[in-house]
């Protein structure tokens, strides 16, 4: 998607002029042409998300005027102008009518009070992109591709600041974008061997990105005893993906981020039904957030230090498979009861942190996966469940997620759900009981070196949206969270 810029929106030649409104009982009003619209009053309302398309009538150079609802004025700032534009961008007639460029007036917005132009080419980029968003690569049918628009011109505000903002935005759209694809592909082409090359050739496009994968000889000298207990059943080889940035002081601790990337889970000899595998090919989310997230990191060239561990592989049924009942030697060196083969994530996640924690020393780490479906259950498909052992650390985070309109809600750790995890023949059990995410979260927090600031997101709803379009979500996908997140996270605190 390409980016122009103009002064004077009605000389701009677009397909569609999108006329930003807020709502009143005339409100076209600033607007000295409405007249010309032939628009019947009383049918706009300027209420948030409102989407009304008229022929310009030869008022503007466009051929069609959208009229986009903002809602009070008082309450609009650029995260309530974003969310409305994407509705712009995920509209039918952008489709059906072939709107290939498509112009905004900004003229209202910045000079509402508060309003950042910068920010304000963020949100603008960020919708424009991730409301477009599509995963059509396995269609080969070209009637059955959406059409979208492939320029915006943005016009009025200052054009440096607005250039500063679309070239952040268009970056951490493009890694949620990226993010998004892993998550949507089918695990027959995104597995832990092709999951670990796309992040090689990511990093190769990104100078100073670094990455390294480890293949199940190292992983076995590290003695990952969880991680490869989890990969037993599966032919493909466990990989651990590695990515660092060195954007910050060199004897900087990094932020660390650690995600789940198990590509396929069968749920093991505790066996999902069906209907519960069907998804099972999105549990790499926590991964494919940990690897986009790097990404875009080192895109913007932040001036921190940052890694992403991924542990990667599938859990399924084999001879070797492990089962219920089974006692793992984590990396840690901890031993671990196997409750339920379903509960396989944890034992990945926790390997994985021990290795991050020594091999970096990081200033914080979090961990990030499609954990629980308590989550689910607890927080629905549209908030993150957040666990810290640092209130801090969960302050920062909570401030990450409302900067960039994501959505997240701090679980407690009490000592007393802890006991549950204990196991009368090893350290602890894998599975804890009720209440799941909790439990889930305090068996990765027995894992956490003293003095580590840590946090854990459960992102088992968030990471597939399967609802009505919402925010900068697109209906039925991969929503590419929590990348934007943790980017402004990276940013703010590193």
């Amino acid at each position: 998607m390409q980016f122009h810029y103009a002064s004077d929106a009605g000389k701009v030649a677009a397909d569609l002029l999108v006329l930003p409104v807020f709502e009143s009982d005339n409100p076209l009003k600033p607007y000295a042409f409405a007249d010309q619209l032939g628009a019947v009053k009383g049918d706009i309302k300027g209420k948030s998300g409102e989407i009304t398309i008229l022929p310009s009538r030869g008022a503007v150079a466009a051929a069609r005027v959208c009229v986009l609802g903002l809602g009070k004025q008082d309450k609009v700032q650029e995260r309530e102008f974003g969310e409305a534009l994407a509705g712009v961008f995920r509209h039918g007639s952008i489709h059906s009518l072939k709107l290939r460029h498509v112009a905004v007036d900004l003229g209202a917005v910045v000079k509402l009070k508060g309003i950042k132009t910068e920010t304000l080419g963020r949100w603008a980029a960020e919708a424009a992109i991730l409301a477009s968003y599509q995963f059509d690569v396995l269609i080969t049918k070209a009637d059955k591709k959406k059409e979208t628009a492939k320029e915006v011109t943005l016009v009025g505000g200052n054009k440096d600041k607005l250039q500063r903002g679309v070239a952040y935005g268009e970056v951490t759209a493009v890694y949620t974008a990226h993010c998004r694809d892993l998550v949507n592909e089918p695990s027959n082409r995104i597995n832990p061997a092709t999951l670990a090359k796309f992040a090689q050739d990511m990093a190769k496009a990104v100078p100073g990105l670094k990455c390294k994968v480890l293949h199940k000889p190292e992983i076995e000298k590290l003695k990952m005893g969880a991680f490869l207990g989890v990969n037993a059943g599966s032919d493909i080889p466990a990989h651990l993906i590695i990515l660092e940035w060195h954007g910050g002081k060199k004897d900087a601790a990094p932020i660390a981020y650690v995600g789940k990337g198990l590509c396929f889970d069968s749920g093991g000899y505790d066996i999902k039904p069906a209907a519960g595998m069907l998804g099972m090919k999105m549990d790499m989310a926590g991964g494919a957030a940990t690897i986009c997230t790097l990404g875009a990191i080192g895109k913007l060239k932040l001036k921190i230090n940052a890694v992403g561990v991924v542990p990667a592989t599938e859990n399924l049924i084999n001879g070797s498979a492990y089962h219920p009942g089974c006692v793992l030697t984590s990396m840690s060196g901890q031993t671990i009861e196997i409750g339920n083969t379903d509960a396989e994530g944890r034992l990945i996640l926790c390997d994985a942190l021990t290795y991050t924690q020594r091999e970096y020393k990081p200033k914080y780490i979090v961990d990030m996966a499609t954990l629980t479906g308590a989550q689910v259950v607890a927080l629905g498909n549209k908030v993150t469940g957040l666990m810290s052992n640092d209130d801090k650390l969960a302050e920062k985070l909570d401030a990450a997620f409302k900067a960039v309109g994501e959505h997240c809600w701090r679980l407690p750790l009490p000592e007393f759900y802890d006991k549950q995890l204990d196991s009368p023949i090893a350290d602890m059990v894998n599975i804890g009981g009720n209440p799941g995410t909790i439990t889930a979260a305090l068996f990765l927090q027995r894992f956490i070196e003293k003095g580590q600031k840590w946090a854990h997101l459960d992102i088992a709803g968030p990471a597939m949206h399967d609802g009505e379009a919402w925010g900068l979500w697109n209906s039925k996908s991969a929503t590419g969270t929590p990348v934007r997140p943790l980017v402004e996270f990276a940013e703010q605190n590193g």
